[in-house]
């Protein structure tokens, strides 16, 4: 059951929501909105040489009693996905960003929870106009601050993936590919084995690449009947992997058999964001666009089982995101005499009508 906490306006279209999950962050997180400029703001966008998709990074943080406390907001070419890094890296809190204007840009979450914007960089060395449409972090799975080299990678309007590593607070471009005909709308690592990256692109076709073999697919289907526009791997399974479609369709992978799904169901929308919960590891939280916002109960993979909806959004279901916070920092955050013990913090967010919302969630 949700129970809708907040309500908040974001003026510009909202597409995106994510949860920070760094230990003493974990009541932050971040809204990003996208939208076109119209003909007149173009023309003057134009004439200053700036973007014509304006942008806004919201970022928030949860008080007692259950409500959002604005602590920035960034103007910035617009957002189409964004993602904090699993662990700190490098003593950094980071954030990745996509954009309009095809960057990938990194930004820092100080100790006083400000944004600074760390490093920047074009994802592809091209004049042509394209969009980063998604990233993900290779950090799914890594202890806390782990050493290890973080990659990101990144797919774009054009159908290219690109794979990014960052060290000394620098990006270095390990390698691009073109991976689909038309808009690569997703890609996402398996946390398993990083280097094992997926795709998901208008063309209907589900792609996977080897980083080893210089970023070549090694594998494809064409089981979506619509484009492919959400993949994510689970933390705590290890061979689950969950997809989402244009053709409305929630799909559940076993990654060692990638040619047929575990399971088929549908969801009543096309499914633009899927995340799995970080406590259970078995219920996944769905923005099914017209279908309004969805909690699916996934212990049994050959059977999915839909939960809860969040129908109090008035435009399409975007972005959607789990707090990671336990269940005793939930009961500090919010009046707990009005909610059951073991409600969880969630926040979403939708389009036409540029809403934010923040939610306790009980699961039933």
């Amino acid at each position: 059951m949700f129970k809708i906490l907040e309500t908040f306006d974001t003026k510009l279209s909202a597409d995106s929501v994510e949860w920070c999950t760094i230990e003493g962050f974990r009541d932050h997180f971040v809204c990003g909105t996208y939208q076109l400029l119209n003909r007149e703001q173009q023309s003057e966008s134009l004439a200053n040489n700036t973007q014509k998709r304006q942008g806004t990074i919201y970022l928030f943080q949860v008080v007692t009693p259950g409500k959002l406390h604005l602590l920035q907001e960034i103007n910035v070419p617009g957002v189409l996905d964004m993602k904090w890094a699993h662990v700190l890296y490098e003593g950094h809190v980071l954030l990745g960003v996509v954009n309009s204007i095809g960057y990938l840009q990194l930004w820092q979450l100080t100790e006083k929870s400000q944004m600074n914007l760390l490093v920047e960089t074009k994802i592809r060395c091209v004049d042509d106009e394209y969009l980063a449409l998604s990233l993900d972090w290779s950090t799914g799975r890594s202890c806390w601050n782990q050493s290890t080299e973080a990659r990101i990678t990144i797919s774009d309007s054009k159908g290219f993936i690109t794979v990014y590593s960052i060290s000394q607070e620098k990006l270095h471009c390990l390698g691009s590919q073109l991976a689909h005909q038309f808009e690569a709308w997703i890609t996402s690592f398996n946390y398993w084995d990083t280097n094992v990256i997926y795709s998901g692109g208008d063309d209907c076709k589900f792609k996977w690449f080897d980083t080893r073999t210089g970023l070549k697919s090694v594998g494809s289907n064409a089981v979506h009947t619509a484009g492919v526009t959400s993949l994510h791997s689970n933390v705590g399974k290890e061979y689950l992997l969950a997809s989402g479609s244009y053709d409305e369709v929630l799909r559940l992978w076993d990654t060692r058999h990638l040619r047929k799904a575990i399971s088929e169901t549908n969801m009543s929308g096309g499914i633009w964001r899927l995340k799995w919960d970080p406590f259970y590891h078995k219920y996944l939280f769905a923005a099914c666009m017209y279908g309004h916002f969805k909690i699916i109960d996934c212990q049994h993979n050959d059977n999915p089982k839909i939960l809860e909806q969040l129908k109090e959004h008035e435009s399409i279901a975007y972005g959607c995101d789990w707090s990671s916070l336990s269940k005793v920092q939930v009961k500090q955050k919010i009046d707990s005499d009005n909610y059951e013990d073991d409600a969880m913090l969630v926040a979403t967010c939708s389009f036409y009508d540029h809403t934010l919302k923040l939610s306790a969630l009980t699961i039933n």
